[in-house]
């Protein structure tokens, strides 16, 4: 089911970007559409399933296990060496099968490391040479398996997997939100580029009005030739702007092309400037507690720590005094019918210590569990700088975000003022009411407001949109 939602939103862009029509591609949809059909997403999916298979087959691993083998048939016919009881030796011809069953259940127990099992097994021997059978079984074998003084490897597992998960589920949200900081920082990029185009075709459409009227006003000899050359360079310089602003257009388009999946020759919508932007009133010591609430930064130094622990322990463990026990009761018997190994069963019990106790090491067990614990406090230390830095991230973004706000509002207003500057300018030139110096001065600070505006209105939504990954906030 995942799969098919996957598919069937992949597909829905295409749909979207096909019928789209100008002045329609806003940020948010923008962002919809890069989330849906970027690589990195389908990276993140990726990543999230492994880690929950991972976790499934930690989960199978602490059931119990069911093992059945057999070893059936089990044929020989050769010649083999038979000792005998004088010592000697005698080459005879042996014609056999040999085979078994069995089966076997066990449960690991974490918190002490060692195995339960329960066993049950049957074996039949024919000799037919001698044309003899015989059976040897076991009904039923109860034991235990455990580590003494060991590292307990199951225990970390236990420790270990809840917290990858969790790790993993919040990396997943993470790198969502990370492809739409990408995927913002690419639209403005394209929303740059489009409004120097724009700019670029009204200034050349303006400087070419200018220029018709100039020569009139030059033909009748109101301005110098100095002010007929200066707007014939001012034209020129617009013509050249209007071209290079076209090719860094389409340079931006294939970007969005490209990070889209569509073809070259796909057809963009008009990238739309967004609006007013939205207030964000959040103190710092909130923010930064969402952020490891929601991030998996908090679960990532907690995996890390426990891992470095677990590194430790198993130098402490697998170097020094080692002992296995290994004890179980049950029933066994041997016997020509089949019926007498489960009627008439003998007892059984084992009870077995294993010992290793390293004598002469020449201080390498000493030396393993120093190494893993200097690896444990400099893992400590990163752990605890990394916090720090991550929480003067999320305090300057949120101080930044709070700062282009007043940033943008104020732009906005001088664009506003530049815009309707140049307009008067422009209506005074033409009833001859200021020189050309003025009406280009006016111009290059509407220009200049603009530009000033949207790189504002851009670097406040990919400030906004890092606030956001950073906190995983949905303001």
């Amino acid at each position: 089911m995942k799969r098919i939602i996957a598919f069937s939103l992949s597909l829905l862009p295409i749909a979207l970007v096909a019928q789209v029509l100008p002045d329609s591609l806003q940020l948010e949809a923008f962002l919809q559409l890069a989330e849906a059909r970027s690589l990195d997403r389908q990276q993140a999916e990726t990543d999230l399933e492994l880690a929950e298979l991972d976790f499934r087959l930690f989960r199978a691993s602490q059931r119990p296990q069911l093992l059945a083998s057999a070893n059936l048939p089990n044929y020989q016919r050769t010649v083999s060496e038979i000792v005998q009881p004088n010592g000697t030796v005698l080459f005879q011809p042996i014609r056999n099968n040999n085979s078994a069953l069995g089966l076997r259940l066990t449960q690991a127990i974490p918190a002490t490391g060692g195995t339960l099992f329960v066993q049950s097994n049957l074996q039949r021997f024919d000799d037919f040479e001698g044309n003899n059978s015989l059976y040897n079984g076991i009904p039923v074998r109860i034991g235990l398996a455990q580590p003494l003084f060991g590292f307990n490897e199951q225990k970390w597992a236990q420790q270990l997997a809840p917290v990858r998960l969790t790790e993993a589920q919040k990396q997943y949200r993470a790198d969502r939100a990370t492809i739409r900081t990408a995927a913002t920082r690419l639209f403005f990029n394209f929303l740059y580029a489009r409004t120097e185009l724009d700019i670029a075709i009204a200034n050349q459409e303006s400087n070419q009005e200018l220029f018709e009227i100039a020569q009139e006003r030059h033909n009748l000899g109101k301005i110098s030739d100095s002010d007929l050359m200066q707007l014939q360079v001012s034209l020129l310089s617009a013509q050249r702007s209007r071209r290079n602003a076209e090719q860094t257009y389409r340079d931006r388009a294939a970007q969005i092309r490209a990070f889209l999946g569509l073809s070259p020759e796909a057809d963009l919508p008009y990238p739309k400037r967004p609006g007013t932007p939205p207030e964000v009133t959040l103190e710092p010591e909130a923010a930064i507690a969402e952020a490891f609430k929601n991030r998996p930064e908090l679960d990532r130094y907690a995996r890390r720590i426990l891992e470095a622990e677990q590194e430790v322990a198993r130098a402490k463990g697998q170097g020094g005094f080692q002992a296995d026990l290994i004890a179980s009761v049950g029933w066994t018997r041997s016997a020509q019918d089949l019926e007498q190994i489960y009627q008439s069963p003998l007892n059984e019990q084992l009870l077995q210590v294993q010992v290793s106790v390293p004598l002469l090491d020449w201080g390498a067990q000493r030396s393993r569990v120093a190494l893993q614990q200097a690896r444990l406090e400099l893992e400590q230390r990163q752990v605890q700088q990394e916090e720090l830095d991550f929480q003067t991230d999320v305090r300057q973004t949120l101080q930044q975000v709070q700062n282009l706000q007043q940033e943008v509002q104020l732009a906005q207003s001088l664009t506003n003022l530049a815009q309707e500057r140049f307009r008067i300018a422009l209506e005074s030139y033409r009833l001859g009411g200021i020189d050309i110096t003025n009406l280009i001065i006016s111009q290059q600070e509407k220009d200049l407001a603009m530009r000033t505006y949207i790189f504002a209105l851009g670097d406040y939504w990919q400030a906004y949109y890092e606030l956001q990954r950073l906190t995983l906030i949905e303001f």
